[in-house]
């Protein structure tokens, strides 16, 4: 069978081999710097069904959010990570990855914990591991996540805030949030039919970033122009097809590595 797109797999079809048996796949995009060097990447995950074969994770990540099982994944991908920057840093690398962590993480695990278990098992420095969160983590108890995302920052790791600018409460957020970057989706600006206020819109967002010493990157990037634009108005790092897709681990090693 093809790649599955559209339809989500029911909940009971879901099979825990899928961790156990390392069907699920970090497959890596590039982030880059303003001269177009690959800084790191976005570790996504992707499931390599035995019959179905690839599934992208709009036919899964729903399954795993109902069944529980994103806990389970999220945890295998960190471990994914660890694993890839270990075999990096033999190799002379110093490129980081992000993983993500979903609001139901800091429900069920110290996720601060399980984290810092793993960068000291396989040896990686806190600083190549960085923690990706939306500000839906923060809708509740957003004290005691702001706690633990200082904590990160303590321990040397970089946290991000992925998304902003699609939810309600971002900039009131953005003044106490403990963040080094803010990853910026150019798609809730691409709505506006004005392209001089969205440019007016998004050089302030990097403005404010740099005010408040934030790192800006721009997610979702297309087009040549459009990277031209944003290194104008000084945003620091991109993400987006223009540069690569999310690829195999052997692909990325082979591009950039």
């Amino acid at each position: 069978m093809g790649a599955s797109f559209g339809v989500c797999i029911p909940v009971e079809e879901f099979d825990p081999a899928a961790i156990a048996e390392r069907q699920l796949k970090p497959y890596l995009q590039p982030i880059v710097d303003k001269n177009g060097t690959v800084v790191g990447s976005e570790a996504l995950v992707r499931w390599i069904h035995p019959t179905d074969g690839f599934l992208s994770p709009g036919a899964f990540i729903p399954v795993f959010e109902k069944n529980g099982m994103i806990v389970e994944a999220d945890k295998y991908m960190w471990r994914c990570a660890c694993e890839i920057l270990a075999s990096w840093k033999k190799k002379g690398s110093e490129l980081f990855i992000s993983v993500n962590i979903s609001p139901k993480d800091f429900y069920f695990i110290n996720v601060l914990e399980e984290i810092k278990k793993l960068t000291a098992e396989y040896g990686v420095s806190p600083s190549q591991l960085r923690i990706e969160i939306t500000e839906t983590v923060m809708m509740t108890e957003a004290e005691l996540r702001m706690k633990t995302l200082s904590e990160f920052r303590k321990m040397g790791y970089i946290v991000e805030m992925d998304d902003f600018g699609s939810g309600y409460s971002s900039l009131n957020m953005l003044k106490d949030m403990p963040v080094d970057v803010l990853k910026i989706d150019m798609k809730f600006l691409s709505k506006s039919k004005d392209d001089g206020k969205a440019q007016t819109i998004l050089q302030n967002i990097i403005n404010l970033s740099e005010d408040l010493g934030i790192d800006s990157l721009t997610e979702g990037v297309e087009t040549e122009d459009q990277f031209n634009t944003l290194n104008d108005m000084g945003c620091k790092l991109f993400q987006g097809y223009y540069f690569a897709k999310p690829m195999p681990l052997e692909e990325f090693e082979d591009k950039f590595l």
